[in-house]
């Protein structure tokens, strides 16, 4: 991803625009699973739409194997939309309500001519199905007929049958029981070795992303403040917004009651300057400036002037 960035206008007579991705740019290698946190609302799921070309990006450019996703034409987006796949937080929303779960998971294998006739079809299905955890009685159900990690199962399933390279998990095990989560992840971390993908893992639980991600990224209004090994990331923080989710996850899992002091400050932040000034005790005039990614540690970015 390079300088990806996906504006709205806002308004009816006093017209607007909202910036819900500003200028992200980062890399995810082969095999390498990224894990995005933040909190709601500021922009996560934009951005991975934006990167699979759900929604159109304003600005900036994707690379799918050195193929500009962002610039390709119909033919060749068709060609590339079975290699980048992309997970759902609802994942119910992704299957027709009246479609069995065998035409569910056939149908994108029939759409972009995976499979030669029925009965290699058959046999792909048998193998997706022992993959994910699943059983044959499971394919002549409706998906209101399945659990919600049944159906997760289901959409990992149909995912696998296009033989991706590239996965967004976009909250996958959020709607999920913690006994089922913990399944589901053992089957994404299977996968992902035995097939080389690569994941995108969107994610509220910094434990979950600590566990499943290579590096991890923080996102803060729109904008990436912090990126670099996970390790790296979590025990050492470097802006203060990662340190303050990490402060609040770690309170909240040993049962601290505590709550982190948040600064408010009195005067105005320049509009472009740093969006999370307004609440940073060491924020000052530095700060009106848009602060870039700079190197940290080998591989660790922080946007602050004060890092």
């Amino acid at each position: 991803m390079e300088n990806l960035s996906k504006s709205y206008t806002t308004g009816i007579f006093k017209k607007q625009q909202f910036k819900a991705v500003d200028d992200v740019t980062f890399t995810i290698a082969p095999g390498e699973t990224l894990g995005l946190v933040g909190e709601s609302g500021c922009g996560k799921s934009t951005l991975a739409r934006a990167i699979l070309r759900l929604i159109t990006p304003s600005k900036g450019r994707v690379f799918f194997k050195g193929r500009d996703v962002a610039a390709a034409g119909t033919r060749e987006l068709n060609k590339i939309r079975g290699k980048m796949q992309i997970i759902f937080q609802h994942p119910e929303t992704a299957l027709n309500p009246r479609l069995r779960i065998y035409d569910s998971i056939t149908e994108p294998m029939r759409i972009q001519n995976v499979v030669s006739d029925r009965a290699e079809e058959r046999e792909r299905v048998s193998a997706l199905l022992e993959q994910v955890g699943l059983y044959e009685e499971h394919l002549t159900r409706y998906p209101h007929e399945l659990s919600g990690g049944q159906i997760q199962r289901v959409v990992l399933a149909r995912i696998l049958s296009l033989h991706p390279e590239f996965i967004v998990a976009d909250e996958p095990t959020s709607m999920l029981d913690v006994s089922v989560q913990a399944q589901v992840l053992n089957i994404f971390k299977e996968i992902q070795q035995k097939y080389d993908i690569s994941y995108l893992f969107i994610s509220h639980d910094l434990e979950v992303v600590r566990w499943m991600s290579d590096c991890m990224a923080v996102m803060y209004k729109g904008r990436i403040v912090e990126i670099g090994p996970t390790e790296d990331v979590y025990q050492n923080p470097q802006h203060p917004y990662t340190t303050l989710l990490v402060d609040a996850f770690t309170s909240f899992n040993n049962g601290r009651e505590e709550t982190t002091e948040v600064a408010v400050m009195s005067r105005e932040i320049e509009p472009g300057g740093c969006r999370y000034a307004p609440f940073c005790s060491a924020a000052s005039a530095a700060c009106d400036e848009v602060p870039e990614l700079k190197e940290v540690t080998r591989g660790h970015y922080a946007a602050c002037r004060h890092v």
